[in-house]
């Protein structure tokens, strides 16, 4: 009877907070918006057998994998899902360029209705001096090697998706597809537009740049960022040399350090911070910088990865790198009151996103490839990404109602899963017959995401835990 009513609790809560939100979320999928917007792109210009509606619907119904069903298992789902009889050659003429437009729009109104949503905000997070902890990083959708030829004729390419989100709140903050051989760089100074004052960027070493991380904090924004095992650190000479006419000689202003002798000092499994240190040759970039040694586990799995990259390259690895191996070293302009160990904890969160994709490739099929034309194969990543991106914030609205409130973990890959594969389709099922309000959901979501929750006093816990610092 505890059990009980300790569970009514949270189902109670749930409910206060749960149906505000649902209900906030699925009003960008509105009919009237869905059919202006539809009319705007192209993808439905006159009454048709099949709505926009209609279309969002399938698209919910297979989780936004529109590859692995064949149009006859796509126009039967329809018949007996929604009653509507179309033939596979009138569903093949709906994925069109209008259609991709249209997909990728509803990714945008998605984006720009996030502000009005009530999200809530990991209680962990409130002390932090930085407001949102954003993790950036790509992932690729390719055309298998042996389909590549035949893939010409459909015109059907591999891309790279950039994407970056929040990890407090669920809330996606860049999404873009583009050439699988866009530059990662390039597309991080995308973003740098839509970062708000005081928020903390986390990326890996794709998009390792001095000129990136200083616009960041141009922005007055936080970064975490790994360099590279042969950047270079040097700090500001004190008795720099000086021409005969008073002029100081530039290259004098700072003395390089010698980073393979500095590792040496660096104990196994310790993290020692460095101070007064500037990266770059010619950029001068002052920042705190933390070197962590790593046992020797990881360091010859590092240098097997390096051997295997260079295998792959062609190109024989620098011997620094080499020397490197059994160091990571970090770089952030967080305060000091955040310790170098904090710093390397909160890096390690970067995990999360790489969890991420695999959500969206494990489970929701994204890189499923099948020789199809090419609108498809758009309406596809879109469409799943799409599934993906509602799913998220759903997942990460009740996991931090649940924390704040039972102070129990749930796995976000599973309850992304959950929510995409088993109550999104119900969820919008429901926000289309307009007949009652997603309130319903919210106590049989808290449920099932409870069954993926870990016991309080586990040893093993999510990112979040560890960061729990006395």
């Amino acid at each position: 009877m505890e059990d009980y009513h300790h569970l009514r609790g949270v189902f109670d809560m749930s409910t206060q907070t749960g149906p505000v939100f649902l209900d906030q979320l699925f009003t960008f999928l509105s009919a009237e918006k869905v059919d202006e917007l539809a009319k705007e792109t192209g993808f439905i210009n006159r009454k048709r057998k099949i709505t926009a509606s209609d279309f969002l619907l399938l698209l919910f119904q297979v989780h936004g994998n529109l590859i692995d069903p064949s149009l006859q298992e796509l126009s039967a789902k329809l018949v007996t899902e929604q009653e509507i009889d179309v033939s596979r050659a009138a569903l093949d003429k709906k994925f069109t360029p209008n259609a991709v437009e249209f997909l990728r729009r509803l990714v945008d109104e998605l984006f720009h209705s996030q502000p009005d949503l009530q999200l809530v905000r990991h209680v962990l997070g409130e002390n932090w001096p930085f407001t949102s902890l954003r993790l950036l990083d790509a992932t690729q959708a390719k055309v298998p090697e042996h389909l590549k030829l035949r893939a010409k004729k459909t015109h059907q390419s591999s891309v790279k998706i950039q994407y970056e989100f929040d990890y407090l709140t669920g809330q996606f903050t860049f999404f873009n597809v583009g050439p699988s051989k866009a530059n990662d760089v390039a597309s991080g100074e995308r973003r740098i537009p839509f970062l708000h004052e005081k928020e903390l960027c986390v990326q890996d070493l794709g998009y390792f740049s001095y000129k990136l991380l200083e616009k960041i904090q141009q922005q007055n924004c936080f970064f975490i960022s790994r360099f590279r095992s042969d950047a270079y650190l040097a700090y500001e000479n004190p008795s720099p040399r000086y021409h005969n006419d008073g002029r100081v000689v530039e290259n004098s202003l700072y003395q390089k350090i010698n980073v393979v002798e500095l590792c040496r000092n660096v104990p196994i499994g310790e993290m020692v911070e460095v101070e007064g240190i500037h990266f770059g040759y010619w950029a001068h970039f002052p920042a705190r910088c933390i070197l962590s040694g790593l046992n020797t586990e990881q360091k010859q799995h590092r240098l097997a990865h390096i051997h295997r990259r260079a295998t792959k390259s062609g190109k024989k690895p620098k011997q620094l790198v080499q020397d490197l191996a059994g160091l990571t070293g970090y770089m952030t302009n967080l305060p000091e009151s955040i310790s170098a160990r904090q710093v390397v904890a909160l890096y390690r969160l970067r995990w999360q996103i790489e969890l991420s994709f695999k959500a969206l490739k494990s489970f929701l099929d994204l890189d499923h490839f099948k020789l199809v034309k090419q609108e498809r194969w758009l309406c596809h990543l879109f469409g799943t990404f799409l599934i993906f991106l509602i799913s998220q914030l759903i997942a990460y609205h009740f996991r931090n109602t649940i924390w704040e409130q039972e102070e129990k973990e749930i796995s976000e890959m599973v309850a992304v899963r959950s929510i995409a594969c088993q109550v999104l389709p119900k969820l919008y099922a429901t926000f289309r017959q307009k007949k009652k309000t997603l309130q319903v959901y919210a106590p049989m979501i808290t449920r099932l995401l409870l069954k993926t929750a870990r016991k309080p006093n586990s040893i093993k816990g999510t990112a979040l835990k560890h960061l729990q610092f006395a």
